[in-house]
Parts: structure tokens; sequence; C-alpha cells
């Protein structure tokens, strides 16, 4: 308890020491806010799910779909053999890229057995994958091109993506496939932007976080909570962010909370840095971290806070409103399991409970599955990844 408080104490004095440096600024001030601070280029693979892919004998095609906000996003697809039955998009998690759906390699992997099984698969990257090929404008290592959260992902990129699959498919909606942030993504699209329901022919979610209020980490999202409203300005400063000074004094909680959230993919594993699933400010937007946090404190899946005056001008109210889930049409179904402390499996069920009856929300809880079970555990052979293919095929008849 005395190193609890200590820490505590620790934080206080970085935040009052930074109050010396920097002033607190209206949101139209003389500075535009940013979330991120200049970050070193990182030598990666930008192709690497097409090598796993020719590695475990299949022909990727590789193409680029550009946001209505200039990201230029990369989708993959495995070339399709015959006529295909239904197109799937696969949607990785924070930290990850599409390159986490050939983990478990050849015949095990969800993706290949859905190919194998007749359906054009597809894969997507977000604008926070290292397989994306950055923005048309922004440097991938300035702090602008990080200024986003799973907001954006949901009512920008993934919206991109579905068009650019369905028009070059022709086919009339796609079956998606999410894990982790992509489940918070994929509700994001569906709340904002309701014609999207009609484009997916099923939702399956893999440890979506929307309710995480029932974790084990509530304290740290809680603890931040009067801090920011002492410091509002910490969250927007690039070197005093908040996430920042957090993590720092309390790396052992950071590395478990945002780890187990995800980890690096298959193919983008290094020796250096820092161990696997710990975690690394240099990986991740830190407004997806600060808009994590909040849903965490607050128990609510909302839209980003940024405080009083900023959501008054822009959403013309405070607190900042609900993503609309009650306008969540398509079919949607949740799995989850009871040994996750990232997504617990309470909010899960919250979550099942928060969406419209009519939608007749499927959820399965796998008893001993910790969050990144969904897609690196062998046993998902045969428990999870049978439940979402007979999912799909019964939706698939039925299109």
């Amino acid at each position: 308890m005395l190193k609890f408080s200590g820490a505590v104490s620790v934080l206080f004095t970085v935040l009052v020491a930074s109050e010396a440096r920097y002033r607190a600024v209206d949101y139209h001030g003389r500075k535009e806010i940013t979330f991120n601070w200049i970050r070193d280029t990182h030598d990666v693979n930008r192709n690497q799910t097409a090598v796993l892919l020719q590695r475990d004998g299949y022909e990727p095609i590789r193409r680029q779909v550009r946001t209505d906000d200039g990201y230029l996003l990369t989708v993959y697809r495995i070339q399709p053999r015959k006529s295909p039955i239904g197109v799937i998009l696969f949607h990785h998690g924070i930290r990850q890229s599409s390159d986490m759906w050939m983990f478990l390699g050849p015949k095990r992997s969800l993706a290949y057995q859905l190919y194998e099984a007749g359906y054009d698969v597809w894969f997507s990257n977000s604008r926070a994958s290292p397989e994306s090929d950055g923005h048309e404008r922004l440097e991938r290592d300035s702090d602008h091109y990080w200024d986003f959260s799973f907001h954006e992902i949901g009512t920008r990129d993934l919206p991109a993506m579905v068009d650019y699959i369905l028009g070059e498919t022709g086919a009339k909606s796609v079956h998606f496939v999410g894990y982790s942030e992509a489940g918070s993504a994929a509700l994001v699209m569906l709340s904002e932007l309701p014609d999207y329901n009609r484009k997916m022919a099923s939702v399956e979610l893999m440890a979506p976080p929307v309710f995480m209020n029932y974790g084990q980490f509530t304290w740290i999202a809680r603890m931040l909570q009067p801090l920011r409203a002492l410091f509002p300005w910490s969250v927007y400063y690039t070197r005093d962010a908040l996430p920042t000074q957090i993590c720092t004094l309390f790396r052992n909680e950071c590395c478990m909370l945002f780890g187990q959230m995800a980890d690096p993919g298959v193919g983008n594993a290094t020796t250096s840095g820092p161990k696997p699933g710990c975690f690394n400010l240099e990986d991740v937007s830190l407004k997806q971290l600060e808009h994590y946090r909040q849903i965490i404190a607050s128990g609510r899946f909302h839209q980003f806070d940024y405080g009083y005056s900023v959501n008054l001008h822009r959403y013309h109210r405070d607190p900042p409103p609900d993503y609309c889930l009650w306008d969540v049409t398509a079919r949607v179904s949740l799995h989850y399991g009871n040994k996750d402390r990232t997504v617990d499996y309470r909010g899960v069920e919250q979550l099942s409970r928060k969406l419209p009856k009519s939608i007749e929300v499927q959820k399965t809880l796998y008893k001993g599955f910790e969050h990144r079970d969904f897609y690196r555990s062998p046993k998902t052979q045969t428990t999870v990844y049978p439940n979402i293919v007979k999912s799909i095929k019964r939706h698939t008849t039925t299109q």
C-alpha cells in the first residue's frame, strides 16, 4: 500500500512539474491538439501477411484502399479457386495486423478453414496496422498521423474496406469476423452508419471490448479520472500525455492491461525491445488507449471525451453521447471467455442485453479461455471455430 501511495505521489509531482512548462490552452487556441509524439519509424515488413499466406500454400492478392481522410489501407485476398459461396472479411485487434489470422497455420486457422469450405476470404488492416501504407500527406512517424481511436477505424476504415470488397466481388454483403478491437470498431460502424448493417451477412465478434468496467484493471482507469480533471491538457500535449506518465510509473500493470489486449503478430515479433505481449507506447495511438480508458472508467460505450468545452463544440452536449447500439440490426454472434481479464465475460453479457432483441444475438461462453486464446490457442480448432463456421454457413443460406 505504501508503494502504491508513493507512486501516486510521484505521479502528482510529475504532473505539477509539467505544468511549469505548459499552461492549459483552449481547444481553439494557438496549438492544434494531438495525442502522440514524434516516433521512430520501424523497419517492418509491410507485406507480412502475403509472406505467411505463401508459406502456407495460398496465393495472396494485395490491394490498397484509400479512406476519405487520406489513409492508405492494405487489404489481402486469398485467390479464389472457384466461384465462392460467400465473402468473409477478417479484421485484427489493437497493436496487430492481418498476419494474426495465420498464427495457427494451415488447417487449424479459421481463415483457412473457411477458404477451404468455399468462401472468398479477405483480410483488412486499419490505419494503425504496420502493414498499411501510411497516408497520402502525413508521415507515418508524425504526431498527426496517430491522432485517432477505434472511432475512426469504425467510421472510416472499415466502411472503406467493406465498400471496396463489395465492389470487387459484386457481392451484396460480407460476413465479418473480428477479434478484440475489431469488435469495438465494427459496433461503432453499425451504430454510427446504420446503412452498413445491410452490408453484413453476419458479424462474428471474439472478445469484443465494449463494456469493460468489470475487469480487474478498472482501478487504473478510474484513478486517472480525477487527475485528468485537474490537468485536462495533459492528455493532449505530446510528451506529457497521461498514458505515458502512468505507464512509466506502473509498468507491470500496463504490460498486463494493454499487453493482454494483443501482442505483435506472428510475423512481426522481434528479438529486441519489450518482451512479447508487453506494453509499448510506440505500437499504438495514445488516443486509442485513452478512449478505452474512458469507457472502462465510465462503464459506458461512448464517443471520445475531449472535456467539457470541446464536447459542447463537437457533440453539442457533455458528457459525450453513447454509441447507438439499438441501431445495430445485423446478425451478431458474441464469443467470449470466462478467464479473460481484459474483456470480462460480464461486459460481453451486458453488450448482448444492449443490442436489439430483434436481431437474436447469439452468445457463447468458452470456459478457460483468456483474451488471446481466440487466435493463439490450438483448442479454438475444436471449440470456437466450429461454432463460427456453423454460424456463417447458417447465415449464408439465408442471405
